[in-house]
C-alpha cells in the first residue's frame, strides 16, 4: 500500500471534485475541515454506508503529515468501545490516504446545540463521552481536541466520540503535542504542556457547560483572550435552575489537573449520581407483587410459576373430597402504628394462614397425581399439573411453537400460566429437561437483547430490574450471568 507516494497534479483536481476510492461509492460531502474532507459513502463489498475521511489536497505534498494521518487511523482502529467511532478500513487511492469509519447518522453535537437541551440529555451525553474516555485512557490514548464538532450522535441520542486516533498516545511517543480548539483547551494545553487524561476531562467539562448553559464558559472574539480567561478567570456560575450541577462543573473546570476528577471513571460515577443511581448487586431483586387492600401478603411468597400448577390441579379434587373454608375477610381499618406489636402479630398470623392453605392445596394435588398414575399412562410421563398448564393433549411441537410465539410477544415470565417460561417447564415435564434447554437459551437471549436495548436508551435502572427478575427464573444462564457481571463491573 503506497501511502506516501507523491500525487500527480491531474489527480489532485479530480480529488477536489469527488474522489474515486476503489471499493467505495461516494455519495455526498458531510464534513470539511482544514486537514480533511469526510464523505458519506457506500462500501460496495458489504453494501453498507460508511463515513470516508480523505486528506485534504493542500497537505498532499507533506509526506510526514500524510503518514501521520494514516498512523492516526491505525491508532483509532485498535479502539473498540460503544461510544468510540469504529474504524473499518485504512488505505489509499492513487496515493491519497483515507480512513473508513462507521457512519453515525444523527449529526454532530454542534448541530444539536442549535436548539436548547434538557439537563438530563446533556448529562447522558457527557456520561457516554466519559465512558469513551475512560476506555481510551486505559489504552494509552488521550484525545486532546474534544469539542462538539468531534462528537457524533446516534438516532437514539447516544454519543460517539470521533477523531480519537488523532490524540497522542500517553506512552511517550515523540509526536508533537496536539493543540485543541481555544474554547475547549485545558490550561495546561494553553501553557504548552503535554498533560494527561485530565486535560480531556477539562475539555469535556467545557462541552457539558455549553450543553447546560447554551454557551461556552469563556468567550471572546479574540482567541488569545479566550486562552487568557481559561488561565485566570473563575468558573462562571450556572443559572439558578441548574445550580445543582455547579459542583460537577467546578471540579471539571478546575485550573489545576490535581483538583479535577482523578479519572474518567470517577466522572462516570459522579454523573450516575444525578441520572442513574446504581443499586448494589446484592440488593437487586424483582419487585414484589402488591397485595390486595386489606390482606397482608407473606414476606417471601413462593414463585407464582410453582404455585399455579399445584393449585390448578388441586381444585377439581378438592371439590369432590373436601370443602375448603372461605378465606377470612379482613375489614379495612386504619393500620396500627408502624412497629406496633399488633401489626407484627397480624403479619405473622396472615403468613401462617396463607402457608396453611397452600400446604393443604399442595397435599390435595399430590393425592390427585398419585391416584391418577395408573389411569394416565396414555399421557406418558406428563403430570396433571403440566397438562393443566399447557393444555391437555398438547404435543411437544405445539409447545415449542407456543414458546416461540410467547417470546416474540414479550410474554417471558408473565402472565402466569401463559408465559414462555411456564410453557418451557411444561415441555420439560413432558419430554425431559434436555427438550427445554435450547428454548431456555432462546428466552435468555431475548431478555439479554432487551436489557442491552434499555441500557443504550439510557434506561439503566429498568434494564437492571429486568435482568434481576430474569435471573430469579434462570439463575444459571451463562448469558444473563455474564450480562450482570458486565453491568456490575467498574467502567
Amino acid at each position: 500500500m503506497e501511502l506516501c507516494r507523491p500525487v500527480p497534479v491531474a489527480l489532485r483536481v479530480e480529488m477536489a471534485e469527488l474522489p474515486e476510492i476503489p471499493g467505495y461509492r461516494l455519495l455526498k460531502l458531510i464534513k470539511q475541515s482544514k486537514r480533511s474532507r469526510t464523505f458519506l459513502a457506500e462500501q460496495q463489498s458489504l453494501a453498507r454506508q460508511v463515513a470516508l475521511k480523505v486528506l485534504s489536497e493542500e497537505f498532499f505534498d507533506d509526506p510526514a503529515l500524510r503518514q501521520r494521518f494514516v498512523e492516526e487511523g491505525k491508532s483509532a482502529a485498535r479502539l473498540n468501545h460503544p461510544h468510540v467511532l469504529s474504524v473499518f478500513d485504512i488505505g489509499s487511492a492513487g496515493g491519497y490516504p483515507f480512513i473508513a469509519t462507521v457512519f453515525v447518522g444523527g449529526g454532530t453535537l454542534r448541530e444539536r446545540l442549535q436548539q436548547p437541551m434538557a439537563p438530563v440529555e446533556a448529562l447522558r451525553i457527557a456520561r457516554d463521552l466519559a465512558a469513551a474516555l475512560d476506555y481510551a485512557h486505559s489504552q494509552g490514548v488521550v484525545h486532546r481536541d474534544i469539542k462538539p464538532s468531534n462528537i457524533l450522535l446516534r438516532s437514539d441520542g447516544s454519543a460517539v466520540l470521533g477523531d480519537l486516533g488523532i490524540g497522542k498516545a500517553q506512552s511517550g511517543d515523540t509526536a508533537a503535542v496536539r493543540m485543541g480548539s481555544p474554547h475547549y483547551m485545558s490550561p495546561e494545553q494553553i501553557e504548552g504542556q503535554q498533560g494527561d487524561g485530565r486535560a480531556d476531562l477539562y475539555s469535556l467539562g467545557v462541552v457539558l457547560f455549553e450543553m447546560l448553559a447554551g454557551r461556552t464558559p469563556f468567550d471572546s472574539d479574540d482567541p488569545f483572550q479566550v486562552a487568557a480567561k481559561h488561565l485566570s478567570e473563575p468558573v462562571p456560575r450556572l443559572a439558578e435552575a441548574l445550580s445543582r450541577y455547579q459542583e460537577l462543573i467546578d471540579r471539571l473546570l478546575a485550573k489545576s489537573p490535581s483538583d479535577r476528577f482523578a479519572s474518567a471513571r470517577d466522572l462516570v460515577e459522579a454523573i450516575d449520581a444525578f441520572i442513574e443511581p446504581r443499586v448494589p448487586a446484592r440488593e437487586q431483586r424483582p419487585a414484589p407483587a402488591r397485595a390486595p387492600r386489606g390482606v397482608s401478603a407473606p414476606a417471601a411468597p413462593m414463585p407464582a410459576t410453582v404455585l399455579q400448577p399445584a393449585i390448578a390441579a388441586a381444585a377439581p379434587v378438592a371439590a369432590q373430597t373436601a370443602v375448603l373454608p372461605p378465606a377470612p375477610v379482613v375489614a379495612e381499618a386504619d393500620p396500627p402504628p408502624a412497629g406496633s406489636p399488633v401489626k407484627a402479630v397480624i403479619r405473622i398470623l396472615s403468613v401462617l394462614l396463607v402457608l396453611a392453605l397452600l400446604g393443604y392445596g399442595a397435599l390435595l394435588a399430590w393425592q390427585a397425581l398419585a391416584g391418577s398414575d395408573d389411569s394416565s399412562q396414555g399421557q406418558g410421563a406428563m403430570p396433571a399439573a403440566s397438562r393443566q398448564l399447557s393444555g391437555a393433549g398438547a404435543t411437544g411441537t405445539d409447545l415449542v411453537q407456543r414458546v416461540g410465539e410467547q417470546i416474540a410477544k414479550g410474554q417471558w415470565f408473565e402472565p402466569v400460566g401463559d408465559a414462555a417460561y411456564d410453557t418451557i417447564r411444561a415441555l420439560e415435564a413432558q419430554s425431559g429437561t434436555e427438550a427445554g434447554k435450547a428454548l431456555r437459551q432462546q428466552l435468555a437471549a431475548a431478555v439479554d437483547a432487551r436489557v442491552v436495548e434499555l441500557e443504550q436508551a439510557g434506561k439503566g435502572e429498568e434494564a437492571r430490574r429486568l435482568l434481576a427478575s430474569a435471573l430469579g427464573y434462570l439463575p444459571e444462564d451463562a448469558v444473563l450471568v455474564a450480562r450482570r457481571q458486565a453491568l456490575d463491573a467498574p467502567r
